[in-house]
């Protein structure tokens, strides 16, 4: 998109949540399997309800979750000191993810692998990817803004702002569509697949 080029991003920050999602799976696979049988099932559940009992009125729920994470992300963007927040909701977010797909390989046995692949394909992984874009903008504009109140650089802030905050609206759009696929299309492929 023509509007992500106007922000110039260095690499380091790409490597960083690279590094940090690959941390990320590992500690949420490892966290999982350190839980006890019963929170274990407690997880389990949850898969099942998302697969087998979606009710598409949590979609609601599901959509201001996210906003409200976007905010943050937004809000800590705006800040000199925002930065490890911003890594640390992203870091959350591909957490969970790992303890879900652990859970179904866990779970499933001989099935877990497809249901697994149904279930991060193709909606956790555009999320996931609308995350990290939003979060890398997010840190890239807190460094900016330090830079302009002590580095006393001379940036273009205004049109920077306007960027950053058409990213954000973006981005929001884009996984409201991610969302509508979670809540209606995924669980009905599911229950297609594995009736």
């Amino acid at each position: 998109m023509i509007l992500l080029n106007k922000i110039k991003i260095p690499q380091t920050y790409k490597t960083f949540f690279i590094i940090l999602s690959i941390v990320a799976i590992i500690a949420g696979s490892l966290f999982y399997f350190k839980l006890d049988l019963n929170n274990q099932n407690l997880i389990e559940t949850y898969m099942d309800a998302y697969f087998f009992n979606n009710e598409s009125s949590s979609i609601l729920n599901i959509l201001s979750f996210n906003l409200i994470l976007f905010v943050l992300i937004w809000i800590f963007g705006l800040s000199m000191f925002g930065s490890i927040f911003i890594a640390f909701i992203y870091f959350v977010k591909v957490f969970l993810l790992s303890i879900s797909v652990s859970s179904i390989f866990s779970l499933e046995n001989s099935s877990g692998a497809l249901k697994a692949f149904f279930y991060v394909f193709p909606n956790q992984i555009l999320s996931i990817f609308i995350y990290a874009l939003l979060a890398i903008y997010a840190i890239n504009f807190s460094f900016l803004f330090f830079k302009i109140l002590f580095q006393k650089k001379d940036v273009a802030f205004k049109n920077i702002f306007k960027s950053y905050n058409k990213i954000f609206i973006v981005l929001y759009i884009f996984n409201i569509l991610v969302i509508i696929y979670q809540v209606y299309l995924n669980p009905l492929i599911f229950k297609l697949v594995f009736k």
